[in-house]
């Protein structure tokens, strides 16, 4: 029996040992594919933390590690979400993006490290962007827009969150190697971004996507600049000259390095030139405007109105657009011209012509515009364009497999200039223009980051519902949980 009974405390102990071990090897292949393999989910009820394809597609794409140092005290109203951000940059990025938090007023000795590091004054609000010995410093300014608070003793209030917008376009901009130039053409009364204050905001949008941006006269060149990456055409008031159009037509042509060029048209002018070049690549202006008629009730009764800022959609197929999706553009702010892609010249030269931005139902080509609205204003089928295209591409050289990239020539043409004031450019606007840009620059997997808008939620109650709360909350659930209590402790006691 004595013999048995060491045999069997033997075995169990044995078994308990075994048992102790299996439950340790789960426990740590639990933690390790808890740590290491693991999904997160944005449940925040804006989803100001779900980054965008284009930011993933820049994390994903590094070359080397990034370290990202969120120098923000505790008071910034933005510094947990720009730490939340962050973090989701460094999940994505698959261990590329370190982050490191530092309060300057509760890590004193590792902020002043860093201010002397980096040069930073202790009351900055910034996150400091360090890649392979260049860094790069965003702002809270231009991570948030905030909004002033009706009681001036209230803080103001968070209006649009933009940190995302803003990081990935410093990622951009210091991992690429050097800038990528753009040439604004001038000397024909074009409108510059560099001197016009309505155009400050595309400008500024335009240069955070790592794009350096410079006026350039035509006359004073013999070719185009060999840093050319694209040139820029914006609301030319004047033609271009023979020599001119000959120094687009071989920019735009070249073998060894094939140029782009974004046009944007100024509707009133007359650029015969320009408008023929344009032509010869597949894309013919028309000599109309977009337009339709609508009802407009008056005290003598209906009458019916002419519409010349339009709406349209953007037309899907192209790297430019495939993310604009069932979104409005808006062309306001001026009139507009009308574009027909020529299928049988781009054809014939090889070129791939691509609508962009086609007007909504309703609206037309008028080519009598210019007869005044004393004689009438309605659509002739046989003069008129019916469903009006107002922005296209061009390209020569492209290839039809989409996995493959080389370099082709490319021109986008945009059939008014208008709507890219401050005032009238909308967000999904300014991603087409954003878009458009990177397409031209062969960046197409950089794409435009709307900015993520500040929802605030106000629930109103009245006092009787504040009372019926109070109730529930203090007396009601602490009630209920001591008189079941109360029973559990009485069915023990028998």
């Amino acid at each position: 029996m004595a013999n048995n009974n060491s045999i069997s405390r033997g075995r169990i102990g044995l078994n308990v040992l075994v048992q102790s071990a299996l439950f340790l090897l789960l426990f740590a292949i639990a933690n390790y594919l808890g740590f290491n393999h693991y999904k997160r989910w944005d449940f925040s009820r804006d989803q100001k933390y779900t980054l965008s394809a284009q930011t993933k597609r820049v994390l994903a794409n590094l070359k080397k590690p990034v370290h990202l140092v969120v120098f923000f005290s505790g008071g910034s109203p933005i510094a947990r979400d720009a730490v939340n951000l962050l973090n989701e940059y460094a999940y994505a990025s698959k261990k590329m993006v370190n982050v490191e938090v530092v309060d300057p007023f509760l890590a004193m000795s590792r902020a002043r490290e860093i201010a002397t590091q980096y040069k930073l004054r202790e009351n900055d609000n910034v996150v400091i962007i360090d890649y392979d010995g260049r860094t790069k410093f965003v702002s809270a300014a231009e991570m948030a827009e905030f909004e002033p608070s009706l009681n001036l003793l209230d803080k103001p209030r968070l209006k649009i969150f933009k940190g995302e917008q803003a990081l990935t376009s410093a990622l951009i901009e210091i991992t690429e190697p050097g800038s990528n130039q753009i040439y604004s053409i001038s000397g024909h009364g074009e409108t510059a971004l560099d001197a016009d204050p309505a155009l400050s905001g595309l400008k500024a949008f335009i240069e955070r996507q790592n794009i350096k941006l410079d006026p350039l006269k035509l006359t004073d060149v013999e070719t185009i600049p060999a840093d050319a990456k694209a040139l820029l055409i914006i609301a030319p008031k004047y033609d271009f000259s023979e020599v001119e159009v000959q120094a687009l037509r071989a920019y735009w042509a070249k073998r060894e390095k094939p140029g782009r060029i974004f046009v944007f048209l100024e509707p009133g002018t007359t650029t015969p030139n320009l408008c023929a070049l344009l032509g010869e690549l597949g894309i013919v202006v028309n000599d109309d405007r977009v337009l339709r008629t609508m009802p407009i009730r008056l005290a003598t009764g209906v009458v019916r109105g002419i519409l010349k800022e339009i709406t349209g959609d953007f037309v899907p197929g192209s790297p430019i657009t495939k993310r604009l999706g069932n979104v409005t553009a808006r062309l306001v702010g001026g009139s507009t011209q009308s574009l027909t892609l020529d299928a049988e010249r781009g054809k014939a030269a090889a070129i791939r012509l691509q609508p962009l931005i086609q007007a909504s139902k309703g609206f037309w080509g008028e080519t009598r515009y210019a007869e005044g609205v004393e004689k009438g204003v309605y659509f002739d089928p046989k003069e008129d364009h019916i469903d009006p295209i107002v922005a296209a591409s061009a390209e020569k050289g492209a290839v039809s497999d989409d996995r493959l990239r080389v370099d082709s020539s490319r021109v986008i043409v945009v059939g008014s200039s208008a709507f890219l004031s401050n005032e009238t450019i909308t967000e999904a606007d300014m991603d087409f223009v954003l878009n458009s840009l990177n397409w031209l620059l062969n960046r197409e997997e950089i794409l435009g980051i709307a900015p993520k808008a500040a929802h605030n939620l106000s629930l109103d109650l009245s006092e009787s519902q504040l009372h019926l709360i109070a109730l529930l909350v203090m007396v009601a659930i602490p009630g209920g949980a001591a008189a079941l209590g109360f029973v559990v402790w009485l069915k023990r006691r028998r």
